[in-house]
């Protein structure tokens, strides 16, 4: 199924979105807002950002969260200089920093392991505008069939079709977005593997990080959209995702323990 024939197969119908009635063409574009690029301020005036791929936006318990992966972040050795990027009014990027991190001390061969949560509670109180970039996610994908499941959608900024404009400092970035189904259970049961419908055509360096939604064939022909997890490895062949059930083990741990702002635990 490419996604011309995904499109087709959903002509006339809609999709369930957290009770929000979506027509099934849309879909697509719709949910693309929920994956942004990660960006880190580096404090240098020639080159103040860089981009390390992709992260996921999540509202969670009425608390806002950007998800990435550990390894994104390996030249950056001060998680506050993470930030949000947000258009800003002049035509060029703002850079909005979160109210903390937290990520575990140790990672070993769980890639669960990988995942790092940014807090931007308070910059959404303090700016509004923000909030509708957050995915309502509530809970976890439901168990079922692989049958049942008509595609994953996976969304990522590619490296390979980054252009930094060093003279101006603008960044200019593509989204990609990958069509899937259902490959095999992960090395542990906080992963999925899923394979593009067809191989890729392009490598998919910078999609870790970004968000993966599935959507489910319920019954007849009623269908609802969840999130399934986020990207932490692949090449053009399979990708492999930290699946939604252990990101809410993790969002559920930060909430509940309220660490302190940029602060590290294990689970």
């Amino acid at each position: 199924m490419d996604r011309r024939i995904f499109k087709n197969s959903l002509y006339g119908l809609s999709v369930n979105l957290n009770e929000l009635i979506i027509p099934a063409m849309l879909i697509e574009d719709h949910l693309t807002q929920y994956c942004t690029s990660l960006g880190v301020w580096t404090g240098i005036d020639a080159f103040p950002i860089y981009v390390p791929g992709s992260a996921t936006l999540l509202k969670y318990k009425l608390r806002y969260f950007m998800i990435c992966t550990r390894h994104q972040l390996k030249d950056t050795p001060d998680f506050q200089d993470v930030c949000l990027l947000t258009p800003h009014a002049d035509g060029g990027t703002k850079c909005i920093t979160s109210g903390g991190a937290r990520w575990f001390d140790q990672i070993n061969e769980a890639d669960h392991h990988q995942i790092v949560v940014f807090d931007f509670t308070e910059p959404c109180q303090d700016l509004p505008e923000l909030k509708p970039l957050f995915f309502d996610f509530r809970q976890q994908h439901p168990d079922t069939l692989a049958e049942s499941i008509v595609t994953f959608i996976t969304y990522g900024y590619l490296t390979s079709h980054a252009n930094v404009d060093y003279d101006s400092g603008k960044i200019e970035q593509v989204k990609g977005r990958v069509l899937s189904r259902f490959a095999a259970p992960g090395a542990d049961d906080s992963l999925h593997i899923i394979e593009p419908i067809r191989p890729l055509d392009f490598d998919p360096d910078g999609m870790s990080g970004g968000p993966t939604f599935c959507v489910v064939q319920e019954r007849h022909s009623e269908f609802t959209v969840h999130f399934a997890g986020v990207t932490v490895r692949g090449n053009r062949t399979k990708l492999i995702l930290i699946k939604a059930g252990a990101i809410q083990a993790m969002l559920d741990t930060v909430i509940r323990d309220r660490l302190p702002n940029v602060a590290s635990y294990s689970l």
